[in-house]
């Protein structure tokens, strides 16, 4: 079986970036990629008559912006994605699919471009490490910049 990169994805310009650097290391290195959204269903607790309802538009639009995302990933690359949406935190998310999927060998970040703190995925997993290497990027590189990096030389 072939070795899978991780990408989170939420729909952030951010996101998109580290999308685009996993996918391109991923068909450099005959990867596959794995992309997670996540439903973080902690806020709605206090909602519980439409909790449901919330956390299924929710899903609905994930499921629109995976769909999304996957056209613009064909645009650039031919490597075979599998998306999921996890109910919880991203940091939850993460860490569960890190820890059940052995497979699961590189996981790419891009950090928060319009705040001075990398975001809280960035700064825990770079404060707790995980059992595999992490990428974070910058989170105002250019495709160009990000192509580069991933070892795409045009």
């Amino acid at each position: 079986m072939r070795e899978k990169f991780l990408a989170v994805f939420d729909g952030t310009d951010e996101c998109k970036s580290a999308v685009r650097y996993a996918s391109r290391r991923a068909q450099l290195n005959n990867a596959d990629l794995l992309i997670v959204a996540t439903v973080d269903t902690a806020e709605f607790t206090y909602w519980l008559s439409i909790n449901s309802k919330m956390i299924n538009n929710i899903e609905k639009e994930s499921k629109e912006m995976l769909k999304d995302l996957s056209k613009e990933i064909l645009s650039y690359s031919d490597i075979k994605c599998d998306y999921i949406i996890e109910h919880g935190s991203k940091l939850d998310a993460v860490r569960k699919l890190i820890e059940e999927d052995k497979l699961i060998s590189l996981l790419v970040l891009a950090s928060n471009k319009k705040d001075k703190k990398p975001g809280v995925l960035v700064e825990t997993i770079s404060g707790e490490g995980y059992s595999i290497p992490v990428v974070v990027l910058p989170g105002n590189l250019n495709d160009d910049s990000i192509d580069k990096l991933a070892g795409y030389r045009d």
